[in-house]
């Protein structure tokens, strides 16, 4: 089972069988990302729903970690470890926080690792954590997490991959969102329901995803560059 997790969202892999655990080495993907209106999470959502994965939402609380940075950290502690997140996907910065900063905090690994040596990521903290991942643009200081933008990696033969790979079909029935029960403190204690990719779809819990899918947008010409 495969999960990532935002410091805004988690999410699992739980369509696959334990042959694509080990080619995925993960479980888990976190993100701290402050603004829920953002276009990567919006590819996230899909990109799960598309895989198979489930997705757990952490609100980054900005109030939280400009008051009490420790508290924060503690936050996204508990979700990894309730997680087992595989995939961690944080904002670079936002709301004068230094997220990226702030995860280094938590998994100190990231500091000393270099995913340019070609070696997989690895903390005895956190053994299920395989991929860090900062929504930032540079990679200076930043070495040891991958860039979104390099996470990214069309091949229009998922459903082939999956399949090779031993993975279950994937239909409406496929858990896509997970939830976190936190405490009176805002800290994380507990896993609770699952919804399907139907329940998320006719419940419109992301409007933005029904909405694309009902193709209720509009679409404009392009004036410049169009590819």
């Amino acid at each position: 089972m495969v999960c990532c997790l935002l410091l805004l969202c988690i999410i699992t892999h739980i369509s696959c069988v334990e042959k694509l655990h080990i080619i995925l080495l993960a479980q888990h993907i976190i993100t701290p990302i402050p603004s829920i209106k953002n276009i990567k999470q919006h590819i996230l959502q899909f990109a799960c729903s598309k895989a198979g994965f489930l997705l757990y939402h952490l609100d980054p609380n900005p109030e939280l970690a400009k008051a009490d940075p420790e508290a924060a950290k503690q936050t996204l502690t508990k979700a990894l470890e309730l997680t087992k997140a595989n995939v961690l996907f944080t904002l670079e910065a936002g709301m004068d926080i230094n997220y990226v900063d702030l995860t280094k905090g938590v998994v100190p690994e990231i500091r000393i690792f270099d995913y340019t040596d070609g070696m997989p990521f690895f903390t005895p903290r956190y053994p299920h954590l395989r991929f860090p991942v900062h929504t930032g643009y540079g990679i200076v200081d930043k070495e040891g997490m991958m860039a979104f933008k390099h996470f990214l990696l069309p091949s229009n033969n998922l459903d082939a991959l999956l399949r090779d790979a031993g993975g279950n079909e994937l239909d409406g029935k496929t858990p896509l969102l997970g939830e976190l029960v936190l405490d009176k403190d805002g800290i994380p204690e507990k896993t609770g329901k699952t919804l399907t990719n139907e329940e998320v779809f006719s419940a419109k819990v992301w409007p933005e995803f029904t909405s694309i899918l009902n193709r209720e947008y509009k679409e404009i010409p392009g004036v410049g560059v169009v590819l």
